[in-house]
């Protein structure tokens, strides 16, 4: 198996999270967005960002993400402000996971 720090990334972002968000915070393009802030940073070619459904977790305000490297190994929930733009989860993913 390769280096952990190499495989590729899954981030599930919950579609439930999107739709209950203000149009104020833009839910529903944060996957868009969230692309855009991997790609800025070297990780698109290897990080997806894949909608899901309810992940069990309901913040108010706060968009659920499971963030799961190929292997299942590691795998993590974070909460992230849809008003940063996925800028948080970007450079938490690309400090976790950095681009090979």
């Amino acid at each position: 198996m390769s280096d952990p720090e190499q495989e590729p990334t899954e981030l599930h972002v919950c579609h439930r999270c999107l739709v209950r968000l203000d149009a104020s915070a833009g839910g529903v393009d944060l996957p868009r967005r969230l692309k855009a802030a991997l790609a800025a940073r070297g990780l698109a070619g290897s990080t997806q960002v894949i909608p899901s459904g309810c992940l069990g977790h309901c913040p108010h305000g706060r968009v659920t993400v499971l963030v799961s490297p190929e292997s299942g190994r590691g795998a993590h929930v974070r909460l992230i402000d849809p008003e940063k733009d996925g800028e948080d989860l970007a450079e938490h993913v690309a400090a976790t996971y950095p681009p090979p």
